[in-house]
């Protein structure tokens, strides 16, 4: 339906058709009151155009097409001189009485402050003449009468003028001694004459100087004279001069035990209003976000090191996005003040000098970013009205899909041959590949070369701006969304002071990988990330032909088109798909040409590992010096650092690479050049070295940490210099070549079923060659950073790096960024941050923990530690059948009062397989299935179709019960919002195995650096195991609030969560509700607990 604007000829054709009703169907005759309505419709006023269809389609079949009625009734001539119908804006609605109270304090406080003004005025300058009443004519010739248009010569100018006075005097004398000395040789009157001459001409040219500078003084001053200063009274008014009613003073401090959940909200909302910073949050922010946004605020200011946790569904991310972009924008603001407040010139130089000077400084920075926002503002309008014409089209464009992956196998063997190596080459490139510590001694021997073409002190300068980096891309296209909500105000003040423009678009840039952006379909149908990495490197070097280059490189001939893409990627807010799509519709590589548009985007998001690894950030051209760093889910950052930076190798992969390296040599040993023959000689030597280590191990022993000098102790393998061959497996291609070859032969001899293994294996996304380089890079790693050893398990023997100080590696970041912010719903214990991640910092780390969205009321948090057999613990020794009973009797009497969705979380695998046996050994399986369908988390069956059954059950029948584990699938990423979550029971502690060779080596390191500074023994290895621990625990119990209308209850089953160590490492919205819990842990007191909370629930939403 589309509202038109009554035009008069369609207002006469109405007046007729209503006429003509009596004569009409019943169906006519059903809407006659609309037609009468209409009939009498001014003109102007809104008209459906399905009405005129139907009159035009009656006059058209009453009437000939050949009479002149019918020409004037046809649609087009009905429709002559319609518009679209615009509905007048809404009236503004009347302002809020907090608004009239606010309005009412600050015009008393202003009037409180004219008139201090007024009764205490500012002290004036003080003038010659009042500081010599009787000497106003002391000036000379220069002394002239004052007049209006004239200022008062202060006392300052009087200085000023004595001193150029004397200037002038040394002026002449000097002339005139010079004068004498040179005419030394001539008689005494005409060197008197000369002198006098010659100071008399300086003299003149002294005065006639300084008689054109004042009348360019006085010129000017005329000029800006004439500039009359008008004050208009635009409009007055007044707010609630006198209220009818009085203003309610509302208490800072209300308790919030006793509120409704509306209360609860319209009280959070309206506190937040009436005195707090805008953060030009797109609606308007609850108190907790409020606190959110302020400390994030003072802390990026700060340029400090901050810890914050806000928990899932208070609206963390736009939070952080609102609170961040404010800081950047205002910073841009006071930046561009302070660059013109720095703007000086010469003592002696007038005022309005410097006022000229600074205001071409303003007005040129005010041209380079119109220029900029004129190109953004044009591609913006073009891309509008490329929707609408989509729109009106009704096409239905599809978002670019992912290419083929299945490429056409060749069966020429010359692509399998590695290219000509000269092994003495050194590459700068390559120095990423030493780990921190060794960089920082090559350094400080100086035997790390600079890159060509640089100096060691090049920096590149660039606008402040903010990383924001999350774990995956999906995580980030989802900022897209809030980041479109987002309305802030201009980062530098207007150029006209009357424009109404208060709103400046965000530039925004995504990163991704080349596997994301590559728009070469010969490359991205590739199966692996690495095989899209090296082909894309190969297309780009010089020995590659012009013909099989990459069409898509940025070159020096399309760099219009760079800029060109820059623009468009800054112009609107995109995700990583859209940069894609982009790139293809400009025909040039996204990956490449979003580098130019680093330097002029405010927020650039990226992910996981293109922002900790260094190479990563090198090879995008990332800089973070004076940038913000802000890290969302930064729960797993530890573990993300250090799997980053570890590395392992099993020895069947060990095998199968040599395998394939002999086949490869024995197949390829003719048609390779020596260096190639020798580098991968070497490399079967090497893997001979830590096979037979593999080999030589002891079969009882879970394993033990090793030193770097006994995996290379086989025959010869000291002679071989690791970085040069990590280098040639690198440069050479080595792996996917070797990997390429071995498919190729899997695929020829497809037969038998140990072939066609081999050829799925052979599709990995890793070659396994490329994890062996992996392993040996690490090789080259003091053991400072980290420790190798070994691991048995099911006969398989691994050798693992495990990298056990990621401060290291993470430093780079926090020493280059202004600020580095890490975020997350669950970051409690945040103690452990500090030690792993910040240990060097001392003050400078913050830390934020705000509460929930959530009134008291909605949530119930108990802790389960004594039954009726005495207290309950589910420790490593205590888990026997009958705990596991006991456990199973608990669970049945919360069941029972539990309305909705029941999670029941176990520390392992292990033991929810034990403890369902035991329960199904026993009659507790049957009676719990009786009153609620179970379901199992099993690694033998998808976490989605798991969860995807449970959900199904939940909304058919109400209830049901889910038996997970933490640290598993359910435990993360997986939301039991609502229903799906009324209650969520944690059994037992999820301590890891501390007897591993990994956690053995770890607490070791731990041990080691607590007693080099002081700590008791024992204290350090059990803080991180109890904040592993507890981290797995709240990323767990966090998946049950997902929103602020949401409620459920929390159930801690192990007499262990009364202790106030654990519960410290509590997030603080949970530990709160905990420590003020003073009811008994006893089960069947918590049963009843759940029970009244169940009913009150159930009276609230009944009133509701």
């Amino acid at each position: 339906m589309v509202l038109l604007t009554l035009t008069p000829t369609a207002k006469a054709a109405l007046q007729e058709y209503h006429k003509a009703l009596p004569n009409l169907d019943e169906a006519a005759l059903k809407n006659r009151d609309h037609w009468e309505k209409l009939s009498t419709a001014e003109v102007g006023t809104p008209v459906d155009h399905h009405d005129l269809l139907m009159v035009a389609k009656y006059f058209a079949a009453q009437n000939d097409e050949t009479s002149s009625q019918s020409q004037t009734r046809r649609l087009d001539v009905l429709l002559r001189g319609a518009a679209v119908y615009q509905p007048p804006p809404p009236q503004k609605s009347e302002p809020t009485s907090e608004y009239k109270a606010l309005m009412r304090r600050l015009r008393v406080e202003e009037e409180q402050r004219q008139y201090e003004r007024m009764i205490n005025p500012a002290p004036k300058t003080e003038s010659f003449r009042q500081r010599f009443p009787g000497k106003s004519n002391t000036l000379g010739p220069f002394a002239q009468a004052t007049a209006e248009d004239i200022d008062e010569v202060s006392f300052a100018d009087v200085n000023r003028q004595m001193i150029l006075i004397i200037n002038v005097l040394i002026s002449i004398i000097c002339c005139s001694v010079a004068i004498w000395m040179a005419a030394r040789r001539w008689s005494v009157p005409q060197r008197l004459g000369l002198s006098f001459s010659g100071s008399a001409i300086v003299a003149v040219a002294e005065v006639a100087i300084y008689m054109g500078y004042i009348k360019r003084i006085k010129d000017a001053k005329a000029v800006e004279a004439k500039h009359i200063e008008k004050k208009e009274i635009l409009d007055t008014w007044i707010i609630d001069a006198k209220p009818k009613d009085s203003t309610k003073v509302v208490s800072k401090y209300i308790s919030t035990q006793d509120m409704s959940r509306e209360n609860f909200f319209e009280h959070d909302k309206r506190s937040v209003a009436m005195s707090a910073k805008d953060f030009h949050h797109p609606f308007v922010p609850y108190s907790i976000q409020q606190q959110f946004m302020e400390a994030l605020y003072d802390c990026i200011d700060a340029g400090s090191v901050g810890i914050f946790e806000s928990p899932t569904g208070t609206g963390k991310s736009l939070s952080l996005l609102c609170g961040a972009l404010t800081w950047l924008r205002e910073h841009k603001r006071k930046a561009f003040d302070e660059a013109i407040a720095k703007i000086e010139i010469d003592d002696d130089e007038p005022e309005w000098m410097l006022n000229h000077a600074r205001e071409e400084r303003r007005q040129q920075i005010h041209d380079m970013r119109a220029h900029l926002e004129a190109r953004l503002t044009t591609i913006r309008e073009a891309e509008k009205r490329k929707r609408e014409q989509l729109v009106m089209s009704d096409a239905n464009p599809k978002r670019r899909k992912e290419a083929h992956r299945v490429a056409a196998a060749e069966d020429d063997e010359e692509q399998f041959i590695l290219d000509d190596y000269e092994s003495d080459k050194e590459d700068s490139r390559q120095q990423s590949q030493y780990s921190t510590e060794t960089l920082k001694m090559l350094e400080k021997l100086g035997m790390l070369p600079l890159e060509s073409g640089k100096g060691a002190d090049e920096e590149v300068v660039e606008e402040t701006k903010i990383y924001f980096c999350s774990r995956t891309h999906s995580q980030l296209s989802q900022l897209t969304g809030e980041l479109q909500r987002i309305k802030l105000p201009p980062g530098l003040p207007p150029e006209d002071k009357d424009d109404t423009t208060l709103v400046e678009e965000l530039k925004h840039l995504t990163l991704g990988s080349r596997k994301n952006l590559c728009i070469n379909e010969k490359v991205v149908k590739l199966p692996t990330q690495t095989a899209v990495n090296e082909r894309c490197i190969e297309l780009q070097q010089s020995k590659t032909s012009a013909t099989q280059r990459c069409p898509y490189l940025p070159r020096k001939e399309n760099e219009d088109v760079v800029l060109d893409f820059r623009d468009h990627a800054l112009a609107k807010i995109r995700d990583i798909e859209d940069l894609a799509d982009l790139g293809q519709r400009l025909q040039i590589c996204p990956y490449y040409a979003s580098r130019p548009a680093i330097s002029a985007a405010e927020i650039v998001t990226l992910p996981y590992p293109l922002l900790l690894q260094k190479s990563a950030r090198e090879a995008l051209g990332i800089s973070l010096r004076g940038h913000v760093v802000i890290i969302d889910e930064a729960h797993n950052l530890l573990s993300a650092v250090e799997g980053i930076y570890s590395a392992q190798v099993t020895d069947i992969l060990m095998k199968r690479v040599k395998e394939a390296l002999i086949v490869y040599l024995k197949k390829f040993r003719n048609r390779l050049k020596g260096s190639n023959r020798v580098y991968v000689a070497q490399l079967v030597r090497l893997l001979d070295s830590l096979i037979n280590f593999t080999q030589n191990v002891q079969k009882n022993t879970l394993g033990n940490t090793i030193a770097p000098s006994v995996l290379l102790s086989g025959q010869g393998v000291d002679q071989i210099n690791l970085a040069k061959l990590v280098r040639y497996i690198n440069d050479s291609k080595l792996a996917r070549k070797v990997e390429s070859y071995a498919a190729h032969l899997a695929q020829e001899a497809q037969k038998t079923e140990s072939h066609s293994k081999a050829s799925s294996n052979s599709s990995t996304d890793v070659p396994t060659l490329m994890h062996v380089q992996n392993f040996l890079m690490t090789l080259m790693n003091p053991s400072k950073e980290g420790a190798f050893l070994w691991s048995m398990e099911n006969q398989v023997v691994t050798l693992q790096y495990l990298l056990l100080n990621p401060a290291e590696h993470f430093r780079d970041i926090v020493e280059e960024a202004r600020a580095v912010i890490l975020a997350g719903g669950t970051m409690s214990p945040m103690d452990e941050y500090n030690q792993q991640l910040f240990p060097y910092l001392t003050d400078k780390v913050r830390t934020f923990s705000c509460g929930h969205l959530i009134p008291p009321s909605s949530l119930l948090i108990r802790t389960i530690g004594i039954d009726d057999e005495g207290r309950v613990e589910f420790t490593f020794k205590t888990r026997n059948r009958a705990n596991f009973a006991r456990a199973g009797r608990a669970i049945e009497k919360v069941a029972q009062e539990v309305q909705g969705g029941l999670v029941i979380f176990f520390p392992s695998y292990g033991l929810l397989d034990d403890v369902v046996r035991t329960w199904k050994e026993e009659p507790i399986m049957a009676r719990l299935q009786n009153s609620k369908r179970v379901f199992l988390d099993s690694r033998d069956i998808a976490a989605e179709e798991t969860f995807r059954a449970y959900s199904d059950e939940v909304r058919n029948s109400g209830t049901a019960i889910l038996l997970s584990v933490i640290g598993g699938k359910l435990s993360e990423g997986i939301n039991f919002s609502d229903e799906l979550g009324r209650c969520v029971v944690v059994i037992g502690l999820p301590y890891p195995n501390l007897q591993t060779p990994d956690w053995q080596a770890k607490l070791n390191y731990l041990e080691a650096r607590a007693a080099s500074d002081g700590q008791p023994r024992g204290q350090s290895s059990r803080e991180h195991a109890e904040n592993v621990c507890m981290r797995s625990v709240n990323q767990a119990i966090g998946r049950v609030i997902r929103h602020k209308n949401d409620w459920a209850s929390i159930l801690l089953f192990d007499a262990r969560y009364s202790d106030a160590r654990i519960q410290a490492k509590l997030p603080g919205w949970i530990r709160a509700a905990t420590t003020t819990t003073t009811a008994s842990s006893n089960v069947t007191d918590v049963a009843n607990a759940l029970s009244s909370f169940f009913a009150s629930r159930q009276r609230l939403m009944e009133s509701a």
